[in-house]
């Protein structure tokens, strides 16, 4: 019954470049800290709170940032959710397992997170979280 959402075995090869990619972009942007100036784009904002606060404008920015964001998501979402060679009923009950699994581990992180991080640390832990339950389901 899970496999009719599930997507064609041959997106998953796609997601493993695309997860590659987005990891190299995540330590070519947030560890060495390179933001190239060609991805200074205008773009549409429904909310932006960086020196002032603009709705429903278009600001310029830099999208470094949702490049890697997109590319990890997306990665993360074809490796996750392409069928396997053989997909029964015991694959299906291995997927239910692995997707409680990462909600619960990923719902006690984040009230973890919530008691013992402050400040803009917490900020990177919502930052992670965005990844978390998509990389815990893949482990």
């Amino acid at each position: 019954m899970i496999s009719r959402l599930l997507i064609p075995r041959k997106y998953k090869f796609v997601g493993i470049i695309l997860l590659l990619l987005g990891i190299i972009a995540a330590y070519f942007r947030f560890y060495l800290g390179i933001k190239p100036s060609y991805l200074n784009l205008p773009v549409f904002a429904f909310y932006s709170s960086f020196l002032d606060i603009k709705t429903f404008q278009v600001i310029t920015n830099n999208i470094s940032e949702e490049i890697v964001s997109l590319l990890l998501l997306f990665g993360l979402l074809l490796l996750n959710f392409s069928k396997e060679v053989v997909e029964n009923d015991k694959v299906d009950s291995i997927r239910l397992f692995s997707l409680a699994s990462s909600v619960l581990l990923n719902s006690v992180i984040l009230i973890f997170s919530v008691l013992f991080i402050y400040g803009f640390a917490f900020v990177n832990v919502l930052m992670f979280n965005m990844f978390s339950q998509l990389l815990i389901y893949q482990i």
